[in-house]
C-alpha cells in the first residue's frame, strides 16, 4: 500500500468520507492482475444475519488494475442494511478480481496474494479547518455591509493609535 503508508499499523478513516487508497506491485510479480476487487470486513461481533458468520461486504468490484489506486466512498459503499461505526476491527481486503476470493488466499505462482490492512473508523466532531475557518465557509457569500464595517473600524483604530504616539 501507498495509501494509506503501509508504515501506518491500523489507520483511522473518517466516517462519511471519501478514502483514497493506492497500491503498487512488487517488481518481481510476473502476472499483474487485471482488476481488482475490494472488500471490507465489519469488526468482531458483525455477522451475516442468522450466522456467525463474518459480516463482508464488497466496496468495489473489477476495478481496473492498471490504475493502482480507489477512491472508497464510505457513505455509499458501506455494508447494506448496516452503518459504518467509531472504532477498531475492521479490515480491508484488496484480492486479484481474476483469480477471485477464495483462490487469492492460496499462494498462486506470480499472483497477487490476498492483501488485508486492518483499520479503524472515526466520526469527527471537529467543525473546523486546519486554519480556523468553519468547514463549507463560502467568503463570497458574506454581507458586503459587515466588509465595510470591518474597514471603518480598522481605520479608527488605526487613527486612535496614530493620535496617541502624539
Amino acid at each position: 500500500m501507498k495509501t494509506p503508508p503501509q508504515a501506518v499499523e491500523s489507520p483511522l478513516f473518517e466516517i462519511a468520507s471519501k478514502v483514497k487508497l493506492q497500491w503498487s506491485y512488487d517488481p518481481n510479480m510476473k502476472q499483474p492482475p487485471s482488476k481488482i476487487t475490494i472488500r471490507g470486513q465489519m469488526p468482531d461481533g458483525f455477522h451475516e444475519p442468522g450466522t456467525n458468520k463474518a459480516l463482508y461486504w464488497y466496496i468495489a468490484q473489477n476495478v481496473s488494475a492498471a490504475d493502482n489506486a480507489y477512491t472508497w466512498d464510505t457513505v455509499t459503499e458501506s455494508p447494506p442494511g448496516y452503518t459504518l461505526r467509531e472504532g477498531t476491527g475492521y479490515r480491508l481486503y484488496i484480492i486479484d478480481g481474476d483469480i477471485g476470493w477464495e483462490n487469492s488466499t492460496r499462494v498462486n505462482p506470480g499472483k497477487l496474494f490476498q492483501f488485508m490492512l486492518p483499520f479503524s473508523m472515526y466520526n469527527s466532531r471537529y467543525a473546523q479547518t486546519n486554519d480556523g475557518v468553519p468547514k463549507n465557509y463560502n467568503p463570497n457569500a458574506a454581507a458586503h455591509a459587515a466588509s465595510s464595517a470591518g474597514a471603518i473600524a480598522v481605520a479608527g483604530m488605526a487613527a486612535l493609535a496614530a493620535a496617541l504616539l502624539i
